[in-house]
């Protein structure tokens, strides 16, 4: 399909058309950012590219370390590197820039709109630096403002936002939906105007469209900036584009032009990058740099008044054109449309709409004809980040916006006349909705937990896996602790996140390369001083481990200021799903370093998930009893251990809850058995449980040759693939499914990478609607599973204060050789309460069946860890196995803030530590492997997927020998009776 658009493809510097000839001059290496300006109050406009050396130098490092790894299975997402340093350059264009990562955008409508297809909707932009238009807050005079009122008054109510009489709502913008290029559903409070824009190829050219088309609509002639950069690559290629000066004609678009290199063979004077290559990176922050002028004069343009007096220009592709179209009446024309409008939208509902709602560019060519585009530049990539803030503040905050125009006002009959299409959609809903990461992979997660009642439940889950949760409290019984080992683990929890503040790591971090942006930030975290006194001087990190963090603290700084950017649009606008991924990919990925040849962070990958114990154990229901008792005895000791203070009643009551919980175990348990259906339910829980899950990011040790040492002790190779997709707990990007697991899919055809976009299947789960304990014992579960609500190194909950302002490479195999081996998983939710507990049953399922595989493995009484990151809040938990049991510690745990530069400094602490755990799991795998029984493996699997599979291998068998049977029946029954 085309947009219209016309490519031009230059061969040499000075061969940019007209249009974009100005533009294009900011790529050549001579041409120096714009000077200061006379808003002191915006430092960056005296910032250059070696004011970001130390992150440049960085990334391409990052980068560089990435491509040289494994891919096992899928090419690596090389976004979390790349984008942080776009993020940290474009913040520099203007005082006012918002900066949206993983942005979902309305395409624009074919050239020819017969050919339009009905669901192609919405594209993914990677990262828009936009200037935004706010309307202006309610005040008690707008009841009674009438149109008559001159310009200047309105242009004062709307940027005015201090007015004593605002009481704190916002009106709505008077714009034609063509005004906007966002998604989103409601009434809009905010326009988004992109200045510079970065996407993938699928997104690229639609984007690009879409703004210039946008732009037309607000009067704005500037030319438009786009790069080009694969998710998987580290090639960034600059695009411009401009629209025909003339108006279109009746029915069809203006046309786009777009320009970029006809080679593509890397030369930053042309607009071809590597972030891998230190000075085309460099010469690309220049470039960056340089659009502070033409950002400002964007801004400068954007007048409401130019919405008004332009002919109507109706691009959207979400809405109609009913003058165009041919065929039946226009009640036809509009009950068809609005139909289609339903099904897309019903159809969408259950996924995060960041990505496109249809096929990706270029993923169907019969369908979606894309000639014009034929570059290898603009190679087919799948690519889906997350949306993140901007440096914004509120309107209450006197955020100015300069827009020559007008403020809300009443609706006039023109101005009527000109919204006859559906309803505007907000951009607080836009982000709410915009997220790449997938809702949760089974159902059950999202569910409200009501214990081991007949229902599919979490505790279920878990319960029928051998597993509990428990507090990061010791206990004094003796007995208690050497069955549970729950005193040997919390101090191993406690040297694994200790941290205390020395004048050694002043030291180091102050003589460290910090880049001139973030340099203040470092002033100001070396100079606290008086903090977590409650730790000893053996809490300190290593001078190594100290080292490592300064080499990469600029890296830190910058993360610490997109989540504070991020933070303050979710407050503006609403959180996303998956607010501040990012941030955290990017701590990990510069952070966990065991050695320079073992490590690694795999981003969005599926994990094997633990199959159901109980369900091939006869036994289990005959001990079920005694196990809920003995459980019910270990949170009551927990309870007593607790001393009674102000500073512990929240750990108190998050124990006496955990309490009343096992309780409610314990209860319904009896009730179950004495009913007579305990295999029966236990039958169809395993019958509906997941097979799969897909962890947001994995901290692995991989271990060399021990897989292979497995392997050759099989000597089929169809049992061999069986084997690595039963047993090896991380999968490939894109595993093997089964029709009755609840899973999600890929909701473009094309196979997703990095953090992609999925929809969960039509299974569904029947949920009772009442539970067999009595009201007054149900436990309050907001206490259990909430591990922010106490800190315990901390008298409040964390929170800081108002004042803290290479080249793309093919994809390879999997390596056959390395066995993965699972230090820390983590899951990432937006900043809401309601998300968390569903967040930290996903982290439970993905630690019960870690540590089950390592089980098998014969590694046990070692833990594994979790991160649940809610928005800024990133809490570590840890789960281990004991005497068979398995234990998940979710209260009483430290988390960490990382808007705060040094609870940021702390949590990147503790991943040398785990660097160090696993590097210890795999030498005691290595001592293990000798008694490893593989065929014992294969004959009793850990995961779901192998249990599934002989489920349906018995079910097979049994309907084979049925059907003989039945043959064999209707063989005598034909045969004809012995004479005598």
């Amino acid at each position: 399909m085309t947009f219209g658009e016309v490519v031009h493809y230059v061969t040499q510097p000075r061969g940019w058309p007209e249009p974009v000839r100005g533009i294009a001059s900011l790529l050549s290496p001579f041409h120096c950012p714009d000077s200061p300006s006379n808003n002191s109050e915006h430092l960056s406009n005296s910032y250059t590219a070696k004011d970001f050396q130390v992150l440049i130098q960085s990334t391409a490092a990052g980068l560089s370390a990435l491509a040289e790894l494994p891919h096992y299975g899928g090419e690596r997402s090389t976004v979390p590197l790349w984008s942080q340093l776009l993020h940290s350059l474009s913040n520099t264009l203007s005082p006012d820039v918002m900066i949206l990562e993983d942005a979902s955008f309305i395409m624009p409508r074919a050239q020819n709109v017969a050919s339009q297809p009905l669901n192609l909707i919405d594209g993914c932009a990677t990262l828009l630096a936009a200037h935004a238009i706010f309307s202006a807050p309610r005040t008690h005079s707008n009841t009674s403002r009438t149109i008559s009122r001159n310009v200047e008054d309105e242009d004062e109510s709307m940027h005015s936002a201090d007015s004593d009489s605002s009481d704190g709502s916002l009106e709505s913008l008077d714009l034609p939906l063509q005004a906007h290029m966002l998604s989103g559903r409601g009434r809009r409070l905010s326009a988004v105007v992109p200045v510079l824009l970065v996407a993938d190829s699928h997104n690229i050219v639609p984007l690009m469209c879409s703004t210039l088309y946008q732009r037309r609509v607000w009067g704005i002639r500037q030319p438009v900036v786009g790069l080009c950069c694969s998710s998987t690559g580290t090639i960034a290629t600059a695009i411009f584009g401009w629209l025909d000066p003339d108006q279109s004609e009746e029915g069809h678009m203006p046309a786009a032009h777009l320009a970029l290199a006809a080679d593509i063979g890397l030369d930053s004077s042309m607009g071809v990058f590597d972030f891998t290559d230190t000075c085309s990176a460099i010469n690309l922050a220049q470039f960056i740099l340089g659009l502070r002028t033409h950002f400002e004069d964007i801004k400068g343009s954007i007048s409401i008044e130019a919405v008004d007096s332009l002919t109507p220009l109706h691009w959207r592709s979400d809405l109609p054109d009913f003058e165009t179209q041919s065929g039946g009446s226009l009640d036809e024309r509009v009950a068809s449309w609005t139909h289609q409008v339903h099904l897309e939208t019903s159809s969408s509902q259950a996924s995060s709409s960041c990505s496109p709602c249809t096929p990706p560019l270029l993923s169907d060519t019969a369908l979606v004809p894309y000639e014009t585009v034929s570059s290898p530049l603009l190679a087919t990539v799948v690519e889906n980040e997350q949306v993140h803030g901007a440096n914004i503040r509120a309107p209450q905050e006197a955020r100015a916006t300069n827009v020559k125009g007008r403020g809300p006002q009443p609706s006039s009959s023109k101005r009527s006349s000109k919204r006859t299409s559906p309803t505007p959609r907000s951009l607080s809903e836009v982000k709410t909705s915009t997220s790449s990461r997938a809702p949760s992979p089974y159902p059950f997660a999202a569910l409200s937990d009501t214990g081991l009642d007949d229902s599919m439940t979490l505790s279920n889950w878990l319960f029928e896996r051998n597993a509990f949760t428990v507090g990061r409290i010791p206990v004094q019984s003796e007995e208690l602790a050497k069955k549970t080992g729950i005193n040997t683990m919390v101090e191993l929890y406690d040297k694994m996140t200790a941290f205390s503040w020395s004048d050694d790591i002043r030291t180091i971090l102050l003589n460290a390369k910090v880049d001139r942006s973030v340099s203040g930030m470092r002033t100001d975290l070396c100079t606290m001083n008086g903090l977590n006194s409650q730790f000893t001087p053996n809490d300190v990190p290593s001078l190594e481990d100290v080292e490592l963090i300064s080499s990469k603290i600029s890296n830190l700084l910058h993360a610490v200021t997109g989540a504070r950017q991020c933070d303050d649009i979710a407050k503006l606008q609403g959180a996303n799903e998956a607010d501040r991924c990012h941030e955290w990919d990017a701590l990990l990925l510069n952070f966990f370093h065991p050695i320079p040849s073992q490590r690694d962070v795999l981003l969005e990958r599926h994990l094997n998930l633990a199959c159901n114990v109980a369900a091939d154990d006869a036994s289990f229901a005959l001990r079920a009893h005694k196990v809920t008792w003995e459980y019910q005895d270990l949170c009551l000791e927990q309870e007593r251990c607790i001393p009674l203070t102000r500073e512990t009643s929240c750990s108190w009551e998050q124990a006496a809850a955990a309490q009343d919980q096992a309780m409610q175990f314990s209860h319904d348990i009896r009730h179950r058995l004495l009913m007579g259906k305990f295999a029966e339910v236990i039958a169809d829980h395993s019958s509906k449980e997941p097979v799969t899950g897909k962890c947001d990011a994995i901290l692995v040790i991989p271990c060399s040759g021990v897989t292979t040492a497995m392997l050759q002790r099989i000597s089929s190779i169809e049992e061999k693939d069986k084997f690595l997709k039963s047993f090896m707990l991380v999968q490939d990007p894109k595993p093997d499914k089964l029709d009755t697991s609840m899973r999600e899919t890929p909701h473009q055809i094309e196979a997703p990478v990095g953090h992609p976009q999925n929809t969960i299947s039509g299974a569904s789960l029947q949920v009772p609607s009442s539970s067999c304990v009595p009201e007054s014992r149900e436990p309050n579960r907001n206490q259990l599973h909430n591990p922010f609500l106490h800190h315990p190194d901390r008298n409040q909950v964390t929170q800081i204060q108002e004042a803290i302002p290479s080249r793309d490479a093919p994809c390879d195999e999997p390596s056959q050789q390395n066995l993965l081996l699972p230090v820390l998983l983590a899951e990432y939710k937006k900043k809401d309460e309601s998300a968390i507990s569903t967040s930290m049953n996903k982290m439970k399922t993905y630690l019960v069946s870690a540590v089950t595989f390592l089980s098998k493995l014969e590694i046990i009484d070692k833990p594994v860890f979790g991160l649940i990151a809610n928005g800024t809040l990133g809490a570590v938990t840890m789960a281990w196995m004991t005497n068979k049991q398995i234990y998940v510690m979710e209260r009483n745990i430290r988390h960490y803030d990382i808007r705060d530069p040094l609870q940021a400094l702390q949590f990147v602490s503790i991943l040398p530590r785990l660097a160090r755990h696993g590097l210890d799991l795999c030498r005691l795998l290595e001592k293990q492997l000798a008694i490893i029984d593989v065929k014992e493996l294969q004959s009793r699997p850990w995961s779901k997927l192998a249990q599934r599979q002989e489920v349906k291998r018995l079910a097979a068998a049994q309907q084979t020998r049925s059907e003989e049977a039945v043959a064999q029946d209707r063989g005598s029954d034909g045969a004809e009776p012995e004479r005598i």
